[in-house]
């Protein structure tokens, strides 16, 4: 009996691959690392929040198929596909080495679980007929808003920063709308204060969070299908994430709509 157990544990061992969290370690860099999401590895082991111990063992996500491939089709963008194929912007990007966001039709891309063969080089264009087109959105991947957040994405996270080189959630939000003309304040409080609330949430919202008791602390950009873009103080850089993990369920405080370019409000502090 004891052995028919110590056989069925190992087979579910076998079958189930883990990860044993190393000191320094995040959910941010293991996802990374395993080509999966922060959501993925907090459903599978039952998180409530993103503090690991060394030494904690998370268990990982089924393998994906090897050799698997999509060919860009009009209309295609980073975003969409990681939608579309359940991955990260920033994984597509490290699988096909690419250091912008800029597609081309034809070309192919590597996904999560794919083996290039004959090296690591990721594919280049075919003459081969695109995938079809993914399904309706309700965002454009085309609009000069997405475009803005996707060349922030992977910029450090720094708190009190507002550069190129590194910014905080409040610069992120300033710095994106900034470049569409759009005057924001400086913080995430004066933000949430400065725009009307907005209740069925539209690409372009901001999103509000409150990690440290019951003010806005935190903030993020809205950008369709239930995703969001912000500067991760955790992740310690500008990700895309969902809105439905449990962690951001939690401290989610509403969105607001920006309508016009408000006054910035003085203040001292910076945001989250």
């Amino acid at each position: 009996m004891r052995r028919a157990a110590f056989a069925l544990a190992l087979g579910l061992a076998l079958a189930q691959p883990t990860h044993t969290v190393a000191p320094g370690e995040t959910l941010y860099s293991i996802a990374r690392r395993h080509g999966t999401t922060v959501e993925e590895l907090m459903r599978l082991n039952g998180l409530e929040s993103f503090l690991l111990q060394p030494g904690q063992v998370l268990r990982l996500p089924e393998k994906a198929p090897a050799s698997r491939v999509h060919v860009v089709a009009p209309g295609d963008t980073l975003f969409s596909l990681a939608q579309r194929y359940g991955t990260t912007v920033e994984e597509l990007m490290r699988l096909n080495g690419l250091a912008s966001a800029d597609l081309k039709v034809g070309q192919r891309l590597l996904l999560p679980g794919a083996q290039a063969e004959g090296g690591s080089t990721p594919p280049g264009p075919t003459p081969e007929a695109p995938s079809p087109s993914p399904p309706p959105e309700d965002y454009d991947p085309e609009s000069p808003l997405l475009r803005a957040v996707l060349r922030y994405l992977g910029v450090p996270y720094k708190y009190g920063a507002n550069s190129p080189l590194s910014l905080d959630c409040s610069a992120f939000v300033a710095q994106v709308y900034a470049e569409l003309g759009v005057a924001l304040p400086r913080t995430s409080k004066e933000q949430y204060q400065a725009f009307p609330p907005a209740e069925a949430l539209r690409p372009g919202d901001l999103v509000f969070f409150s990690f440290g008791g019951k003010e806005v602390d935190h903030v993020g950009i809205y950008l369709g299908r239930g995703v969001f873009a912000h500067a991760s103080s955790y992740g310690s850089r500008v990700v895309i994430e969902s809105l439905e993990a449990p962690f951001y369920r939690k401290a989610y405080r509403g969105a607001r709509r920006v309508m016009a370019s408000p006054a910035p409000l003085p203040g001292p502090s910076a945001g989250r």
